[in-house]
């Protein structure tokens, strides 16, 4: 029997500014991040692009209506706690929703879920990034994301409505059975000479349109690549 896929936390959060000034170390020097969330109890709206309350410092990569949620799965922090030696805990991604039941293998891009009075889409992945390796100083910590392939992913919003910690996320559609977030980001970050797999992605019409063109420009540059190899032959010359 499949576990029940359910909301462990809810959490919003403003950009502020982190780090002190005058650090001589770049990872303590200021920035400012929406990284930081706090929990939130009781029922939240969810608009089209937010939670109330909640916002982001860089909207070209983070936010908008294809990352308007930010999920993590609560079966990795054992994982990363023992692999930073600390306990880490729900929000320890900067993410929206903590979930339970559920991890990347186990959702695929295109699913849509009712979650309280909403209904959700999965867009993409998360792509690790360096705010990562800044709130917890470890400057590795986004390649560890990647090379794991423990991402999480992004939901954007079909129906807006009140979303709370402790809803279970239902299933309603499942068009794309094929692309896991796991087999996603597995094209993206594992498999950069797969260029059939990479092509039938950039075909999905669900994946958001930052990934799809990512693998677009990829498409493009094997094409010239291929073409180079067809001018000079097989001899080199």
């Amino acid at each position: 029997m499949i576990e029940e896929a359910r909301i462990e936390s809810l959490r919003v959060g403003m950009p502020r500014e982190l780090g002190r000034a005058g650090a001589e170390q770049p990872m303590e020097r200021p920035w400012r991040t929406g990284f930081v969330k706090e929990e939130v109890r009781g029922a939240l709206w969810l608009d089209w692009e937010n939670f109330e309350g909640d916002g982001q410092a860089d909207r070209k990569h983070h936010g908008g209506v294809e990352k308007a949620v930010c999920v993590y799965p609560t079966a990795h922090l054992a994982y990363w706690s023992k692999r930073l030696g600390r306990r880490l805990t729900p929000g320890a991604f900067g993410e929206n929703l903590s979930v339970s039941g559920r991890v990347e293998e186990d959702v695929c891009v295109g699913d849509v879920y009712r979650v309280g009075g909403a209904r959700l889409r999965v867009t993409q992945p998360r792509s690790p990034c360096w705010k990562l390796a800044r709130v917890h100083g470890e400057r590795a910590f986004a390649l560890w994301v990647q090379q794991t392939g423990y991402c999480g992913w992004y939901f954007g919003v079909v129906e807006r409505g009140y979303v709370e910690a402790g809803q279970t996320l239902e299933l309603v559609e499942r068009p794309f059975p094929q692309w896991s977030v796991a087999e996603v980001h597995a094209v993206r970050y594992h498999r950069p000479e797969d260029l059939e797999a990479a092509t039938l992605l950039a075909g999905c019409p669900a994946l958001s349109r930052t990934w799809r063109e990512a693998l677009e420009k990829r498409l493009a540059r094997g094409e010239e690549g291929d073409e180079a190899r067809r001018l000079i032959g097989p001899n080199g010359g």
